[in-house]
């Protein structure tokens, strides 16, 4: 899917959203949100080869895996929070979209935590 293609949903959803917004608003949110989730599936399937690259510039760079996975699993949680969050904002959710974020954020902190525990070692492993 290219970009232009992509455009060309979101115009033509936007249209439409806005046009049914007076009359229909519940329509215009499920369009605007069925648009993002289409786009969102379109970028999703390119993504494969991105995830193989880090894969190779991890691995050729001599650093252990787990790094690629975090970078990885945190770079989907933030992607899919985000998406998450402006459908959530786009229906008139604030709060919850702000739950959302929250909740993505914990994620992230909850990922990392083997990543900074490796991080102490070697700086106590410099300490000693």
């Amino acid at each position: 899917m290219n970009v232009l293609s992509i455009c060309g949903i979101a115009i033509i959803a936007a249209i439409s959203a806005i046009a049914l917004k007076k009359n229909a608003p519940e329509t215009s949110v499920v369009i605007a949100i069925s648009a993002g989730v289409i786009i969102f599936l379109f970028v999703l399937s390119d993504i494969t080869p991105v995830i193989n690259e880090v894969y190779k510039l991890v691995n050729n760079a001599g650093i252990d895996t787990d790094y690629g996975k975090v970078l990885l699993k945190t770079v989907g949680i933030c992607l899919a929070c985000q998406f998450t969050s402006d459908s959530c904002k786009d229906a008139g959710q604030s709060s919850l979209a702000a739950r959302v974020e929250l909740a993505g954020k914990i994620s992230v902190l909850i990922i990392s935590i083997p990543l900074f525990e490796k991080i102490l070692n070697v700086a106590t492993g410099l300490l000693t």
